[in-house]
């Protein structure tokens, strides 16, 4: 068949071929061409080699300045470019191109026919794309198919940019017969490819499982060393590349770390700052959370714009710890979720063992409380047992008991009313155990207030400590100031006193006794029964107790003086009156009670008394 411009050209069989051009062999041509390429399979080279070097011997072949490769994928009908010669070729946009979508009539004919078409002046045929050819200057072109077992596998198209060029068809023969040659070519490289990446696979799983078990390792020796969550935290980050947290059943963050080199600013925020509590956070973990985790995210509404990935840590008794992960750095990877879940084993292993080692720690305490208490040790046994426990017992403490029964409720455990009574958590200035009156407690008391004030700032501690434990009625009872643990006994007896005296006078409400608010006065109160202390204190101040206006400033002023030192001035500046005005009441309290309060001394300790049980019975605040 005779080459027609434009049009599609039937290849020729080889012997005719060259019997129509007798001085030339384009079946040898292309042969002697292809055994460059042939060459560069049995090197091994990659597939994107071989096709530059496809691309280069078809020039070479042809005589064209230009090629360009085109790739089937898929059964889509497109073929992707793939490689491009000369090198000013811009590669990278060859390989963003695509041929034979549907405004391109030229692709669509050449895998329709399976054979080469020429195209002598792209301005005036319809069927090349012609934003294409006026971007790469194209003015003439021949089109070619890579045919390999009766289906086109790829295209090949070469020009000489914007010189015209009569493709005949010795060019058109030669052309083909490399092109198909091509083909084989390029099977071969994909299958020795596709053998490389699955033997690259196997080599990256065979990695990925010393990988893992090199991590299991590490975190299998952590946990054996008793590592914190912090520095379970830390390995975590540092193994995955990845910022790192872990939160407890209640969502409150206990440790985070990130891996070296990357910015603090960066920590997962999946359970921070109500975003847990949000219903797509809730519904991502409820589906991830039973499987034993999973990625989960992201939620751009939330401001969480990365993934996260989270592993739950069951523990018995203490709900479903989570260990985070959050993707930054790089996407998660295979073995991203295996180190999380390690990682919340180690974390459900570590929190048990911590609350092991605190239930013991709490049982040694209060064994510990209970031989001061009683006092039948030696003093070098109870310090290294203190020492062990990192308990300074060279330290000033009270003896505080508690009685809760009032309350109706279950007696709280030492070990809980350890921890209400513990400030800022400094458990280590409480040691508590069960004795017969209910919970004794040995108080440390504050070193950072003067000495006169700290049984006051403790027994603040100690009410809110109770209103932390919900009890709403209890006795409680400090002991005077003691710091040799031999006095502990002693300051146990005292509280006990003063618990009784409480108990006999006192039955509503919280109510808090101190050894300094009676002084000198604890000594008679704690033997004496109910009735005698109140008929004493109704003789001597009864008519001040009374619901009347003309008396109701007397009773405070009287006790602000005397806990003032008798001073009319520091009573008037607690007052906040003029020092004639306290003048004026205290004579006032002469005249109502006989009482000469501001000169006679034994009626100032008949009044002191009489306060002292008022205080006992209710109508005076406790300090």
């Amino acid at each position: 068949m005779a080459q027609v411009r434009g049009a599609v050209l039937d290849p020729v069989p080889h012997a005719a071929s060259a019997a129509r051009d007798p001085a030339r062999d384009v079946s040898r041509d292309a042969l002697i061409a292809f055994g460059d390429v042939a060459e560069a399979l049995a090197e091994g080279v990659d597939l994107d080699e071989l096709l530059h070097r496809i691309a280069r011997r078809m020039c070479d072949l042809e005589h064209t300045s230009r090629c360009s490769i085109y790739l089937r994928h898929g059964d889509d009908g497109l073929f992707r470019g793939a490689a491009g010669h000369p090198g000013e070729i811009d590669d990278a946009w060859i390989k963003r191109s695509i041929a034979g979508v549907p405004a391109d009539r030229l692709t669509q004919e050449i895998v329709a026919t399976q054979r080469p078409v020429v195209v002598d002046n792209v301005a005036e045929d319809p069927r090349p794309v012609r934003s294409t050819m006026r971007k790469w200057g194209v003015h003439s072109l021949l089109g070619v198919p890579m045919i390999l077992r009766g289906e086109v596998i790829g295209l090949m198209f070469l020009d000489d940019g914007e010189r015209p060029r009569a493709f005949g068809q010795a060019d058109v023969e030669r052309a083909s017969t490399f092109a198909d040659l091509a083909a084989v070519a390029i099977a071969q490289a994909r299958m020795t490819d596709e053998l490389r990446a699955n033997v690259a696979i196997a080599a990256r799983q065979n990695a990925l499982l010393r990988t893992a078990a090199a991590m299991d390792d590490r975190l299998s020796a952590l946990g054996v060393a008793g590592g914190d969550l912090q520095r379970l935290a830390a390995a975590v980050a540092e193994l995955t590349g990845k910022p790192t947290s872990i939160h407890d059943p209640s969502h409150r963050r206990l440790a985070v770390a990130t891996p070296p080199g990357m910015p603090t600013d960066r920590m997962p925020r999946l359970l921070d700052g109500g975003a847990e509590q949000h219903p797509a956070v809730l519904a991502a973990l409820a589906e991830v959370l039973p499987t034993g985790g999973g990625v989960v995210g992201p939620f751009p509404d939330l401001g969480l714009a990365r993934r996260h990935l989270v592993a739950p840590a069951v523990v018995r008794g203490q709900g479903v710890h989570h260990v985070i992960v959050l993707e930054a750095g790089s996407r998660f990877g295979p073995l991203d979720l295996h180190v999380a879940r390690r990682a919340a084993t180690n974390v459900a292993l570590e929190v048990t063992a911590q609350r092991r080692a605190k239930a013991a720690a709490s049982e040694a305490r209060a064994s510990l409380a209970a031989d001061l208490l009683r006092g039948d040790q030696d003093g070098v046994a109870l310090d290294r047992r203190a020492e062990h426990l990192g308990v300074n017992l060279q330290v000033p403490r009270v003896v505080c008991l508690i009685d809760t029964a009032p309350s109706g409720g279950p007696e709280p455990t030492p070990a809980r009313v350890a921890a209400a009574l513990a400030p800022d958590g400094a458990c280590g200035r409480v040691l508590a155990a069960g004795v017969a009156e209910g919970t004794a407690a040995l108080l440390e008391l504050p070193g950072d207030v003067p000495v006169v004030e700290a049984v006051g700032a403790v027994a603040r501690d100690v009410r809110r400590g109770l209103a932390a434990l919900g009890a709403e009625h209890a006795a409680v009872a400090l002991s005077a100031r003691w710091v040799r643990p031999v006095d502990c006994v002693a300051a146990y007896a005292e509280a006990r006193k003063l618990l009784a005296a409480l108990r006999a006078h006192s039955e509503d409400g919280v109510r808090v006794l101190s050894a300094d608010d009676l002084g000198a006065g604890r000594l008679l109160l704690g033997a004496a029964d109910r009735d005698e202390p109140l008929r004493f204190a109704r003789e001597a101040l009864g008519a001040l107790v009374a619901e009347d206006d003309a008396t109701a400033e007397l009773l405070p002023t009287l006790r602000a003086f005397f806990d003032l030192g008798r001073s009319v001035r520091a009573a008037a500046l607690a007052l906040g009156v003029h020092e004639n005005t306290i003048r004026y009441r205290l004579a006032r309290v002469e005249q109502t009670t006989g009482l000469a309060v501001l000169g006679d001394s034994g009626d100032q300790l008949a009044a002191q008394l009489a306060l002292l049980v008022l205080r006992l019975e209710g109508p005076l605040p406790a300090t």
